[in-house]
């Protein structure tokens, strides 16, 4: 298959991607963004494709997979959690601060960009 980046200079290219995704997406919304996209990608000439459905289908992939890899970084803060539940009841602290606090810290040294 072949493939062309082209990297523009001072472009952001998450802010033409960007979702915030509070909810969890379902297959079918994960196969829309993929293909939102690549043909954002390709109507603004950042990529090149001889194959648009393969590389809607790769894009798909690495989506899925980065949402997988969150999802056992939310099981890992999670036993974490567990093993120190009394703690954080005793010391009054908001468990969700801290789900996010745990998370951040166990994202950035995992290299998960969150």
């Amino acid at each position: 298959m072949y493939w062309y980046v082209k990297i523009l200079p001072k472009v952001d290219l998450f802010d033409k991607i960007c979702y915030i995704m509070i909810m969890r997406l379902n297959k079918q919304q994960i196969e829309h963004m993929a293909f939102s996209i690549v043909n954002g990608f390709l109507k603004e000439d950042l990529i090149i494709t001889e194959d648009k459905e393969k590389m809607v289908s790769e894009v798909h992939e690495i989506i899925t997979k980065e949402l997988e890899r969150e999802d056992l970084l939310d099981d890992q803060v999670k036993e974490i959690l567990k093993e120190k539940l009394n703690e954080i009841r005793n010391a009054n602290i908001d468990y969700y601060e801290m789900f996010k606090m745990v998370k951040a810290k166990l994202a950035e040294k995992e290299n998960i960009i969150l």
